[in-house]
């Protein structure tokens, strides 16, 4: 037989090109039909093979691409960047995301081929288009980002729709706005008011505004607990600690807490020692159970509260400057129901609704006492207007409160406050008025000689009215009594 090639028989030539021919016929299917898109190219960077998926991907036709260098058409914006690039020069499998001029994102893979003597001949690009995919995901994030939003509207509405009022004010509006801004904000807050304005309930709100809310809410009074236990209440203790201690130990509120909120109310009253230790919690995130020599990690948000002035505290050397100044980062100042007088009918409101569903009652107030009851300072706050609304709901036999019914149980409250409506002997409006002085001096002085200091007249006279009208308001309560 007469022979085409050298040292190859014609037959075995023609089956060889027959099964490379099939061969190439079986790749460029696989890569026409595939989803994906497949490109060639030699070891420096000219496209030898495309799917034809990459039409539709990169903007242009297979021809216009077969024979151009990946340089030229990363450089004019067919695709941006180049795997090929990449792994001509790192000489390794490499993963990227690509832009292409059609606005498609592909996640490439190019995979280097190196022959025997370890030149790179050819760079294999697979390429996913996941335009489609990222979108899906960019929309899943916006919707999970408008329902994050949308939970948290009805929550804000929730607390303010809650069976607890804040009031109208234009003081606690400010607040409530700036315990929404700052709830997911984690930043140390301290809340500063007197006994009695909310501060509590402002802690519950703002750990019910974060993504703390599902964790717990743990409160502690500071100035409740004996000193010589509040150190194991909030740090717990170790098997063995002391005399006494729980067989097993004891977790601290602290740990308790987990990945929720610790409110320290009374944080004035919180021991020196201990100070330490909670300036450590707040700058090292940690904390040591007595006893032990391993610390545990604190995760849980701190919020602190007191009634009184720690400025003052840190002068008299009460409490620490460090520690203070750790605390006070966000500080929020919570004014007495005095300050804010239109809020007093609205709680005087929800107390009454609250007493009535409590005693099964539907007593009401009437006009001219929300006046005597708005007249008032109320050195207790809110805690003690809840406490009078209790009792004259309670203690009244007829279903409409009045001022008397106050004055009975409450003689503190003065009997002719607000504006004139009605003309009342000058002496009795005289004698109101000095009873009313009076007594506001010696709840603020506590003592009958200093009263007369700042009255300016003398203690004999301050102990002699005091006298007249502790005896007139016994009067008063025999005779509406009996």
């Amino acid at each position: 037989m007469k022979e085409k090639s050298e040292g190859m028989p014609y037959n075995k030539l023609l089956q060889e090109l027959s099964y490379y021919k099939q061969t190439y016929e079986e790749l460029k299917l696989i890569m026409d039909t595939t989803f994906d898109q497949i490109t060639v190219t030699d070891g420096k960077g000219v496209l030898l093979k495309v799917s034809k998926s990459c039409q539709e991907t990169f903007g242009i036709s297979e021809s216009e691409m077969i024979g151009k260098d990946v340089y030229e058409l990363s450089k004019s914006g067919i695709f941006n960047p180049s795997i090929t690039i990449e792994v001509l020069k790192k000489k390794k499998e490499l993963s990227l995301i690509q832009e292409t001029a059609s606005g498609k994102r592909l996640l490439v893979t190019g995979i280097p081929m190196i022959n025997e003597k370890g030149k790179l001949v050819r760079v294999v690009n697979i390429s996913k288009d996941i335009t489609e995919s990222e979108m899906l995901k960019k929309q899943l994030e916006e919707t999970e980002h408008l329902l994050d939003w949308y939970r948290d509207e009805i929550r804000r509405n929730q607390i303010k729709n809650k069976d607890y009022i804040v009031g109208n004010s234009t003081s606690m509006k400010k607040i409530i706005e700036l315990v929404e801004h700052i709830g997911n904000i984690e930043t140390t807050i301290i809340l500063l008011g007197e006994t009695g304005v909310g501060k509590s309930f402002i802690a519950k709100t703002i750990h019910q505004m974060s993504k703390r809310r599902e964790q717990p809410f743990v409160q502690i009074n500071c100035g409740a607990i004996p000193e010589n236990l509040i150190e194991s209440e909030l740090f717990g203790y170790e098997e063995g600690a002391f005399t006494g201690a729980v067989k097993k130990g004891k977790k601290g509120l602290l740990e308790v807490a987990g990945e929720g909120t610790i409110f320290l109310d009374e944080i004035g009253e919180l021991p020196m020692q201990l100070q330490v230790k909670l300036l450590h919690v707040l700058q090292e995130k940690q904390a040591y159970k007595i006893g032990s020599t391993e610390p545990f990690d604190i995760k849980a948000r701190i919020i602190s509260a007191t009634n009184k002035d720690l400025k003052k505290l840190v002068r008299e050397g009460k409490f620490r400057e460090d520690l203070y100044y750790r605390l006070n980062i966000v500080p929020i100042h919570i004014p007495p129901l005095r300050e804010r007088a239109e809020d007093i009918p609205l709680f005087i409101n929800y107390f009454l609704s609250k007493c009535n569903q409590k005693y099964s009652l539907s007593k009401q107030i009437s006009s001219n006492a929300y006046k005597v009851l708005s007249s008032y300072n109320w050195p207790g706050n809110i805690r003690e207007l809840e406490n009078i609304v209790e009792r004259l709901v309670v203690t009244s036999n007829k279903n409409t409160i009045e001022e008397n019914d106050i004055f009975d149980i409450f003689t503190h409250i003065p009997k002719y406050v607000g504006e004139v409506n009605e003309f009342i002997p000058l002496k009795i409006a005289t004698e109101e008025f000095e009873k009313q002085i009076l007594l506001k001096a010696i709840e603020k002085y506590k003592t009958t000689r200093k009263v007369a200091d700042i009255l300016k007249i003398d203690q004999s006279t301050v102990v002699k009215k005091l006298k007249k009208i502790k005896k007139e308001s016994l009067n008063d309560y025999i005779n509406h009594r009996f």
